[in-house]
């Protein structure tokens, strides 16, 4: 029981530290795919931006669920597993979203060589990708879920063969 009140309660603080942080996590990115500074003051008040608000912020806070998805699946108690487990599931969450940066800024760059290419004057004429279609909350959370599944691999696989021996 105890267990579980740590979980809940460190997923909530994860949620809330989701929530604070949403701001300067668009910010970073939009910023690093478009070259342009774009600061977030509120995104929550931008307009289709609620759901991915809330996709963001569950896919902090189902990070101690996933692990103890994993952990009880594979029944892992040992603490270098465990960290090992746990170090997987995120560095996976954020490699998705590494991986989805870089398709979203060679995209802007190939849009952007294209149209000077065409001849356009100005900066303005040319299309930019907007943050609404960027969807880096939800490579994120598929990152983490395919993250827990290696994981449950990679442990039910080891965990099966100690026991073959």
């Amino acid at each position: 029981m105890k267990n579980k009140a740590i979980i809940i309660g460190l997923s909530l603080s994860l949620c809330l530290f989701a929530f604070l942080i949403r701001d300067w996590f668009l910010s970073f990115f939009v910023a690093e795919i478009t070259g342009e500074n774009i600061l977030f003051s509120d995104s929550s008040n931008v307009a289709h931006q609620i759901f991915p608000m809330l996709i963001f912020i569950f896919s902090f806070g189902i990070i101690p669920f996933l692990y103890l998805i994993a952990k009880n699946y594979c029944k892992i108690y040992s603490g270098k597993q465990q960290l090992f487990s746990l170090l997987i599931i995120i560095i996976s969450g954020f490699l998705f979203l590494g991986l989805r940066v870089i398709y979203l800024k060679f995209k802007v760059a190939q849009i952007n060589d294209i149209l000077r290419r065409a001849e356009f004057t100005s900066e303005a004429d040319i299309p930019r990708i907007n943050f609404q279609d960027m969807y880096l909350e939800y490579y994120l959370l598929a990152g983490l879920v395919v993250g827990t599944i290696l994981c449950m691999i990679i442990f039910k696989k080891s965990s099966n063969s100690g026991i073959k021996n």
